[in-house]
């Protein structure tokens, strides 16, 4: 057996020292770079989920919305959250594209996801609404206006839905509330306006069509309803003044160029209302 010194067992072990700090340190580099690696791979990741998410929310290209949300649907680090606004957004793309079928599937799948999605019931609802499915429509409403009472274009569209089932009254009475609710919104005066002209409520009619005027100058859509009733009441002058304006507008309205055309020849012969176009 060999006999070691005193100097050589302190080499020794100062040698097996070094080697072991060396091999700790060269795991511990290791180590660092499969996190660095790791990181700039969720780095990238993460960055491209967001870029997926601002395409998702607000690509002016509608077919550039429907591929972003597409990836975040088929993504796998989309959580419930995500995924549901992403079939939501997804189904808006397609309801602009008149995809209005498909799109009512993503807003079901959003749904499915998240039964209480406000945003989702109510896109649905307004789906249904354009596809003339008004029991469907009203049933989306309904269940949007008891998440939020004071959502007025759920009141709004849900009074449309009502005006085509013929039922006024209620009508009426949805978009008042919607009013009560954000006084600001034109399109709901003007059809605020057209239900009570259909129970002949002409004077307040004729107010509501001025006031959506009033917030919106250019509608044509007011202005034409309003000389329709003007026309009605026999205020023929003021109805033709209407039409008119309505065709400095916009000189394709063919409603207005015809209800201009009659209520001119009426004032020639000074007889009474009658054959005018209405809707």
């Amino acid at each position: 057996m060999l006999a070691i010194d005193t100097c050589s067992q302190h080499w020794l072990a100062n040698a097996v020292l070094r080697r072991r700090r060396r091999r700790i340190a060269s795991r511990w580099l290791q180590g660092i770079l499969v996190a660095i690696l790791v990181c700039l791979g969720l780095l990238k990741a993460a960055s491209a989920g967001t870029d997926d998410i601002e395409g998702c929310v607000n690509a002016f290209d509608l077919k550039d919305a429907v591929t972003a949300c597409t990836k975040i649907i088929e993504s796998n680090w989309a959580n419930n959250h995500q995924l549901a606004r992403a079939f939501n957004n997804r189904a808006n793309a397609n309801a602009a594209l008149g995809l209005s079928e498909i799109a009512i599937e993503d807003y079901s799948r959003a749904l499915a996801i998240d039964p209480h999605y406000g945003n989702a019931l109510y896109n649905r609802g307004s789906a249904y609404l354009e596809m003339g499915e008004l029991d469907l429509a009203i049933a989306d409403l309904d269940a949007v206006l008891k998440i939020d009472a004071q959502r007025a274009e759920a009141h709004n569209n849900r009074g449309l839905a009502l005006a085509r089932l013929g039922d006024t009254a209620a009508a009426i009475a949805d978009f008042v509330t919607a009013l009560e609710i954000n006084p600001a919104l034109a399109s709901v005066h003007n059809n605020l306006g057209l239900a009570r002209r259909k129970t002949g409520d002409y004077a307040r009619a004729i107010a509501d069509f001025s006031r959506a005027m009033e917030l919106k100058p250019n509608y044509a859509a007011a202005l034409n309803n309003r000389g329709e009733v003007l026309f009605i009441e026999h205020r023929y002058a003021e109805a033709a003044r209407d039409f008119s304006a309505v065709l400095a507008i916009d000189p394709g309205h063919a409603a207005a160029a015809r209800n201009l055309a009659v209520t001119n020849r009426l004032l020639s012969l000074g007889g009474d209302s009658g054959g005018i176009h209405t809707h």
